[in-house]
């Protein structure tokens, strides 16, 4: 007969504190340094705003720039390529099929719910002819 987990005895000596408390001290000042970092690198933006919107201004202006540079760097044959994509027609082939899938999912769930419901009532019917046959 299985009555469960053997429980251990666990040790709770003067080692484990002092680890505890180095490990503490560690992630304290690892936080401190990482968020110290943040702001220090936010701060050069405007004064004015916001953690979040100086945060959110920092990071669109990075992706913005990398992505300058990425456009930047491909050829221009390519670059005409790619302001053309949506004319092409593989593009609109699969745009049209997008939209065939989100007009033929209108009202999914609700018309999901009515089969299922037909489903069990056919179930319920057909197991209550069985029934009554077999008395």
């Amino acid at each position: 007969m299985y009555t469960g987990y053997k429980k251990k005895h666990v040790k709770f000596t003067f080692k484990s504190i002092i680890r505890l408390i180095i490990f503490s001290v560690i992630i304290f000042f690892i936080i401190s340094y990482i968020s110290g970092q943040k702001l220090n690198s936010s701060l050069s933006i405007d004064p004015t705003i916001s953690i979040n919107e100086k945060q959110s201004n920092f990071i669109l202006g990075k992706t913005t720039e990398i992505g300058n540079n990425i456009y930047n760097s491909i050829p221009e044959g390519s670059r005409q390529q790619l302001e053309n994509l949506n004319q092409t027609p593989a593009v609109n082939f699969i745009q049209e099929k997008i939209n065939l899938i989100k007009e033929a999912s209108q009202g999914f769930p609700q018309k999901q719910i009515k089969e299922i419901q037909k489903m069990l009532l056919k179930n319920v019917y057909e197991n209550s002819l069985r029934n009554i046959d077999s008395q």
